[in-house]
């Protein structure tokens, strides 16, 4: 037989136990609760049952799964490697279309990320994940309002997989908001200036302006960005309170490492 090394027989006792009990050392309980599974207790009770209902409803309309997960402990593991091993442990998603994310978030190192598995890594690529990280969840976490950025980031993960729009589209608006901040201020002093104009050639018994107001607010009106996803958001709201059968865990999905998350 052939004699390893003992350098790689050393690694190999040190790795092969922890691999193997991998699953046991995880922060979470080995069955889901529910669709979120606050174990942080960053939520409200009302605030909880509002993203239950709203999951729940998803996976009653498409069979997809999403399974939002708040930890104060991580064990030791990053949120990227935790996530899509909880996501695998609870199997999340259908076991024939492996269509189920997990929503993480690591309170202790103020980490959160979105794991996607297999089935639905067409419709929420990586970039978009990192985009709905960094722009809906992320600015709410800052400002201490856990609830509110996750609801937002659940909110366009339902939308693109309800396909209100596709993730090319969501990416170009997304990024049409960044100059919107601009537009809104120069809105308004252009606004100031023709308000203060028209009144000073009224005191100075001048005719009126050549540009109407009312036109020219409605030319910078039409410039500007919506600013909002509001036109394309699910809505807390749109899923009523009942009737969707209720929770009744993960059915087999597998995760592939894709997703993307980001810090506070």
């Amino acid at each position: 037989m052939m004699k390893l090394p003992k350098s790689l027989a050393i690694w190999i006792l040190v790795l092969v136990p922890g691999m193997l009990s991998g699953q046991e050392d995880l922060p979470v309980p080995a069955n889901p609760q529910s669709w979120v599974n606050d174990y942080a207790d960053i939520f409200g009770e009302q605030e909880t049952s509002r993203l239950d209902q709203k999951l729940n409803a998803l996976e009653y309309r498409t069979s997809t799964q999403i399974f939002v997960v708040t930890i104060d402990e991580n064990n030791g593991y990053p949120a990227s490697m935790l996530a899509p091993m909880i996501g695998e442990e609870w199997q999340v998603g259908q076991a024939e279309k492996d269509n189920g994310a997990v929503v993480l978030v690591d309170m202790k190192d103020r980490d959160v990320f979105i794991s996607t598995g297999y089935g639905l890594e067409e419709y929420i690529p990586d970039a978009i994940a990192k985009r709905i990280v960094s722009r809906e969840i992320i600015p709410e976490f800052k400002q201490g309002n856990y609830f509110q950025g996750v609801d937002a980031g659940i909110d366009v993960m339902v939308s693109l997989l309800d396909g209100k729009f596709t993730a090319e589209q969501y990416r170009k608006q997304s990024s049409s908001q960044g100059g919107s901040a601009i537009g809104g201020i120069l809105f308004l002093m252009l606004l100031f200036f023709l308000i203060f104009g028209a009144r000073r050639r009224r005191s100075m018994g001048m005719g009126r302006s050549s540009l109407p107001f009312w036109i020219a607010l409605g030319m910078l009106s039409g410039s500007r960005s919506s600013g909002s996803w509001g036109s394309f958001s699910s809505g807390s709201g749109s899923f009523g309170g009942g009737g969707f059968g209720g929770f009744s865990g993960g059915g087999g999905g597998s995760f592939g490492g894709g997703g993307a998350g980001g810090s506070w």
